[in-house]
């Protein structure tokens, strides 16, 4: 039986990413005045399946992917890496939400997503992702970030 290894890609768009953390920063937006737990069980699995499965399967990758081919906008092609890192430490945070949820610790569940809401909204206007910088201050110290 053979075994197939599915790696992720090297370079991701850049504008594509803006785009997709817009989206996110509408839906924590939605949560955080709503206080609907269902957008934190839609962000969940859209960063579960983007990362860990395909990206084909995350509607909000394949709502920016669109929305990049319908605006026009050119690829600005950058290293995927630190991109995977933010996602993971992305997921991370809403895992932690969820939990804070599920046990009714709303207050820290609205002061996560206010936080991660400001880091994807930093991302999506100015495109400042703070946990690539962190990512790219680990490498500088010779960390590598093998698995996560």
């Amino acid at each position: 039986m053979t075994q197939v290894k599915y790696e992720t890609l090297s370079t991701v768009d850049e504008n594509q990413t803006r785009i997709h953390a817009a989206l996110v920063v509408l839906l924590m937006g939605a949560y955080l005045f709503t206080g609907n737990l269902f957008i934190i069980y839609i962000l969940v699995y859209d960063f579960l399946v983007r990362i860990y499965v395909t990206p084909l399967l995350s509607p909000l990758y394949v709502i920016s992917l669109q929305a990049v081919k319908i605006i026009g906008l050119e690829k600005k092609i950058v290293d995927a890496y630190k991109k995977e890192f933010a996602s993971h430490v992305g997921l991370t945070i809403l895992l932690i939400v969820l939990f804070a949820e599920l046990f009714h610790e709303t207050y820290i569940a609205f002061i996560l997503i206010t936080f991660f809401g400001a880091w994807k909204a930093l991302e999506a206007i100015d495109n400042i992702c703070i946990a690539c910088k962190f990512y790219e201050l680990l490498k500088n110290k010779n960390i590598e970030v093998v698995s996560l």
